[in-house]
C-alpha cells in the first residue's frame, strides 16, 4: 500500500533522501507521484500537489491533507524547493526541505582569506526561516565585530565591513563580511637632509606610529573607515625628534673660513762703522680667506633655543672647543719720547688680526744700573735702568695674550727706532701688542649654529631644525 505525504494526493516514491548539514541542520528530499497525472499539473489544480514555500514538512496540505506518521517529521523542516517532471508514465513531484528555525544558524564554517596586506577577511553565512529579524548587534558596519580564531592562535578582532540579505518565501540567508583591523599599508618617501616621511594607513582603529604626526586623514576601504597618518622619521626609523633632539643627517662640505691676520713684534739691526742701529717694528701678515672642509650636522628638536652645548657639539669625531666667534682683535700700543723731546702714546686696533707672542730679532740687554724708571697704566714696568736697556715681555694665556718690548734708548738718541720714530737719548719706550683670538689651526671649532622653525604637527606644536657646522681648522 502506497504511503502518502502531507496529502492523500501525493504518494511516496521509494524512501525520502536525508542529508545532514552543518550545525544540526538537515535537508530532506521527497519524491512523490500524483493521483491524477493528466490533470494535477493544471493551474487550477496546483494547490493539490504544490505546498507553500516555507511550510513545515509536518503540515497538512489544504486539499485532502494528511498528518505525518509518528516519528516521521523533522523539527523546523520547511519547504525550500518543489518541482515536477514526467518519468515514464509517472508524474513525479520532488519536494526539498531544510531545517529552518526561528534563529540564525551558520550554513557552514567561516570562509577565511588573507589579503596582500596580511589582514584577515572572514565571510560568514547564516540562515533562518523567512522573516526572522537580523540581530541588532550584527549589522552596524564599522562598529560590530567578531574575535576570530583559527585553531590555537590568538583571536584577532575583525570588524563588519558589509552584509547581504537573501530573502525567499522559505528562508532568510544573512551573509556578513568582516575584515581584521590593522595596518593596511605603509609608504615612505625620502625628504631632504635625512628626513623620511612615512604614511601609515590603518583600518578601523588608528595604531601606533613613530614620529611627529604632520597629517591625518580618513577614507574608506571595503566599507570600513581608514585613517592615514603621516609622520616624520630618521633613516633608522626613529622619530626625528627622538629624545627631544635628534641628529638625523650629517655630511661634509667646504665652507669659507678667514684665517686671522698675524701681528707680531720684530727687530731689525743695521750695523755700520758707527755701531748698530736697532729698529723695532709691528709686523703684519694680512688675513686670508680659504675654503676648508667641515661637517654639517642636521638636528631636529622641540626646543626653540640655541644652547651653550651647541658650541661644544660632538659631531661623532670629538667635541668642539667652542664657537669660533672672535669678540676682540689685536691692538698695538707704543709710547716714548721722540726727537726734539716730543712725547707720544699711540694705540691702534687691527680688525681681523691675532697676535704672535714670539718676538723675533730682538736681543735683550740688561745694561748697567741707572736711574731710569718706567711705569705703564700705573704699574712699574722697570726701574733703575740705564741707556740701551732692552727686555722682552710675553703672556701666552688665552684671553690675556700679550707681547711687549720695553727699553731705554741709547745715550746719543741715534740708534733706537720704534715703529719709525727715533727715540730721544736715554729715555724709556714701550712697544706692545695684545688681544685677539688664539691661533685656530689644529683646533676644532663650531663655525655656525642655525636654528629655524621646520614644521608644525597636527596639534599645533612647532618643531625646529638646527644646523651645526664644525671643523678642525687645518694649518694655513
Amino acid at each position: 500500500m502506497a504511503v502518502s505525504h502531507r496529502t492523500n494526493r501525493l504518494k511516496l516514491v521509494g524512501t525520502p533522501a536525508v542529508e545532514q548539514l552543518q550545525n544540526g541542520r538537515y535537508q530532506l528530499t521527497v519524491n512523490c507521484t500524483t493521483i491524477n497525472r493528466r490533470e494535477d499539473w493544471y493551474s487550477s489544480n496546483k494547490a493539490r500537489i504544490f505546498p507553500d514555500f516555507g511550510s513545515l514538512e509536518s503540515a497538512e496540505m489544504s486539499i485532502d491533507g494528511l498528518a505525518p506518521r509518528t516519528g516521521e517529521a523533522y523539527t523546523d523542516m520547511r519547504l525550500v524547493s518543489v518541482q515536477s517532471l514526467t518519468q515514464g508514465d509517472q508524474y513525479i513531484v520532488t519536494l526539498v526541505y531544510q531545517t529552518l528555525g526561528a534563529s540564525f544558524v551558520q550554513v557552514k564554517d567561516d570562509t577565511v582569506a588573507l589579503g596582500t596586506n596580511g589582514l584577515r577577511t572572514v565571510s560568514r553565512t547564516s540562515i533562518a526561516k523567512a522573516g526572522t529579524d537580523i540581530p541588532t548587534d550584527d549589522k552596524d558596519i564599522g562598529v560590530d565585530y567578531i574575535d576570530h580564531q583559527i585553531d590555537a592562535e590568538t583571536a584577532v578582532r575583525c570588524f563588519l565591513s558589509s552584509y547581504e540579505i537573501d530573502d525567499t518565501d522559505s528562508y532568510r540567508e544573512f551573509t556578513r563580511n568582516y575584515i581584521q583591523a590593522g595596518t593596511l599599508s605603509v609608504s615612505e618617501s625620502n625628504e631632504s637632509e635625512g628626513v623620511v616621511k612615512v604614511t601609515t594607513t590603518f583600518l578601523v582603529t588608528e595604531g601606533t606610529t613613530v614620529g611627529p604626526v604632520i597629517a591625518r586623514s580618513t577614507g574608506e576601504f571595503s566599507g570600513l573607515k581608514t585613517i592615514s597618518v603621516t609622520t616624520l622619521q630618521d633613516s633608522a626609523g626613529q622619530s626625528i625628534v627622538h629624545g627631544d633632539s635628534n641628529t638625523v643627517h650629517q655630511y661634509n662640505r667646504m665652507v669659507d673660513f678667514t684665517y686671522p691676520g698675524l701681528l707680531s713684534l720684530a727687530g731689525d739691526k743695521i750695523v755700520g762703522a758707527s755701531g748698530t742701529t736697532n729698529l723695532y717694528n709691528f709686523n703684519l701678515e694680512p688675513p686670508v680667506q680659504a675654503k676648508i672642509e667641515s661637517k654639517v650636522s642636521v638636528i631636529f628638536q622641540t626646543s626653540a633655543d640655541i644652547v651653550a652645548g651647541d658650541f661644544t657639539f660632538n659631531d661623532g669625531d670629538g667635541a668642539a672647543t667652542g664657537l669660533w666667534n672672535p669678540t676682540e682683535w689685536a691692538s698695538t700700543y707704543m709710547s716714548g719720547i721722540s726727537w726734539n723731546y716730543s712725547p707720544f702714546s699711540e694705540t691702534k686696533g687691527l680688525r681681523g688680526y691675532r697676535i704672535n707672542t714670539t718676538i723675533s730679532g730682538v736681543t735683550e740687554f740688561a745694561g748697567e744700573t741707572g736711574g731710569i724708571t718706567y711705569s705703564h697704566l700705573g704699574v712699574t714696568v722697570f726701574q733703575n735702568k740705564s741707556a740701551s736697556f732692552v727686555e722682552k715681555e710675553t703672556n701666552t694665556s688665552p684671553g690675556s695674550l700679550k707681547a711687549a718690548i720695553n727699553g731705554v734708548s741709547d745715550s746719543q738718541g741715534l740708534k733706537t727706532i720704534v715703529n719709525g720714530k727715533r727715540i730721544f737719548g736715554s729715555t724709556p719706550y714701550r712697544m706692545e701688542i695684545s688681544g685677539g683670538p688664539i691661533d685656530p689651526a689644529g683646533v676644532k671649532f663650531t663655525l655656525d649654529v642655525d636654528l629655524r622653525p621646520a614644521f608644525s604637527d597636527v596639534d599645533g606644536n612647532t618643531y625646529y631644525k638646527k644646523t651645526i657646522i664644525t671643523s678642525t681648522i687645518p694649518a694655513q
